[in-house]
């Protein structure tokens, strides 16, 4: 009878609210610097699939995490630890990749902290504020930038990961908008494929939500890619390298010009 009842409930707290999705993707596209509409979006389109959490409550991570109820960003808030780390070590690179940006996972944190359910068990809220911490390490492990295009193909291998319809909508919303925006910058690429690539590579690797971060921390980045299968983003790199040719010689031809 427990379980039915948890079954039902459920369904409840994920159930799909279209109307306030389409509020906050609107005004995500008014202000992409809007954080918050994110956790808008995904609040209203549900959450991850149990699957992902009976996966994670299985694993020997998960049993512990549960257990102790480890918290992952206490860990990445600890800047004497994680600057101290050796030069490719995964925690070094997402030290450099989250401070020397003056950014702070606090501002993800507090971004979505309005979203805590209480009609959550304990487990779900453990489970899904660790995935949410995880953001920025799959930045760094992926390869992504926090440039539109990097977001968006990290939310694409996101999406592939754990099936959270939110994400899926923006994810699609920001494959429409990339349409749209080969055509006015002239990309020899054509950007939807960047962000289909995200998928491919999110498909082809083991579910990163079990995954030891802590543990990873402290081995070399390189390592951590091949142990995670991360696979390698090569259209993403492409259309950065092709974008930073354009900007490079649109700074020549002006500085021509000024002469």
């Amino acid at each position: 009878m427990k379980n039915i009842y948890i079954y039902f409930r459920s369904l409840w707290v994920n159930r799909i609210k279209p109307l306030k999705a389409l509020r906050a993707l609107k005004a995500l596209a008014e202000n992409k610097e809007d954080t918050e509409q994110v956790f808008h979006v995904i609040n209203a389109m549900g959450g991850s699939s149990r699957k992902y959490l009976n996966m994670f409550k299985k694993s020997d991570v998960g049993k512990k995490v549960l257990k102790k109820k480890i918290n992952l960003i206490d860990t990445l808030k600890n800047k004497e630890y994680l600057s101290k780390l050796p030069e490719d070590s995964l925690g070094k690179n997402y030290y450099n990749f989250i401070y020397k940006e003056s950014l702070t996972p606090d501002e993800l944190v507090s971004a979505s902290e309005i979203y805590s359910d209480p009609n959550k068990t304990e487990e779900e809220n453990i489970f899904h504020t660790r995935l949410r911490d995880m953001h920025d390490l799959w930045h760094v492990t992926t390869g992504y930038g926090r440039d539109a295009l990097g977001e968006l193909s990290l939310l694409a291998f996101t999406y592939a990961q754990d099936r959270n319809r939110g994400i899926g909508a923006i994810t699609l919303y920001g494959y429409h908008i990339m349409g749209k925006v080969t055509k006015e910058l002239n990309f020899s690429v054509d950007l939807r494929e960047v962000v289909k690539e995200g998928y491919r590579l999110g498909k082809a690797a083991p579910f990163w939500g079990c995954a030891d971060w802590e543990n990873l921390l402290e081995k070399p980045l390189h390592i951590v890619r091949e142990e995670l299968k991360a696979g390698n983003p090569i259209l993403y790199k492409k259309v950065i390298k092709e974008f930073s040719d354009k900007e490079k010689k649109h700074s020549q031809v002006e500085a021509q010009v000024a002469a």
